[in-house]
């Protein structure tokens, strides 16, 4: 019987052992949008400065498919830690660490055409102040954000390839990106 159990409990974790994919890199390699080519090393390196916790729920969609997931960051300044999560699942664990190091474990239900970087991009459009974001993406794209503080743009020779809005009453904040079609709406649940 404890053979039996054995065998049986060494085939589910050789199972499981395949139900996700891990990804690791020396270093991230560039993302290419609106055929702009951004370097990714100054963009991690800034979001390796971050320092604590910051949780928010995602909602979002892109062609027929939804999404609800919460983004937990937690960096130490030497390390960044980025999880997705949706209900009773790890769908993408993101970790960064000095000197430039990633790693990235995605469930099965995320597609293999994911690319960490462009998840890092989004958070940093999101997340970090809009004057950090154009020393870090000139020249090769423009950050733009009203005087007011209403929106959000990043473009290239005029094309709009990602905007982002103010939270709203509600506490919500859309972003869309027009290059890949997909878009969310983001609430800040914590931050310390």
């Amino acid at each position: 019987m404890k053979k039996l159990a054995f065998a049986v409990c060494a085939l589910l974790l050789a199972a499981l052992a395949g139900c996700s994919t891990t990804l690791v890199r020396s270093e991230p390699i560039p993302v290419r949008i609106g055929g702009a080519e951004v370097q990714m090393t100054r963009v991690v390196e800034t979001l390796l400065s971050m320092k604590g916790v910051r949780v928010q729920a995602l909602n979002g969609a892109w062609k027929d498919h939804a999404l609800q997931a919460q983004c937990v960051m937690k960096g130490d300044g030497e390390k960044l830690t980025v999880v997705f999560l949706a209900p009773q699942i790890r769908l993408v664990t993101i970790n960064v660490e000095r000197p430039h190091a990633l790693r990235c474990e995605r469930a099965p239900q995320i597609p293999s055409a994911f690319e960490p970087e462009n998840a890092l991009l989004d958070l940093a459009f999101v997340n970090l102040p809009v004057d950090e974001l154009r020393r870090l993406l000139a020249p090769a794209l423009r950050v733009e954000e009203n005087a007011d503080g209403a929106r959000r743009l990043l473009s290239r020779d005029g094309a709009l390839l990602a905007e982002l809005s103010p939270a709203g009453a509600d506490g919500i904040r859309r972003f869309r990106n027009a290059v890949y079609g997909y878009e969310y709406e983001i609430r800040d649940i914590s931050q310390n």
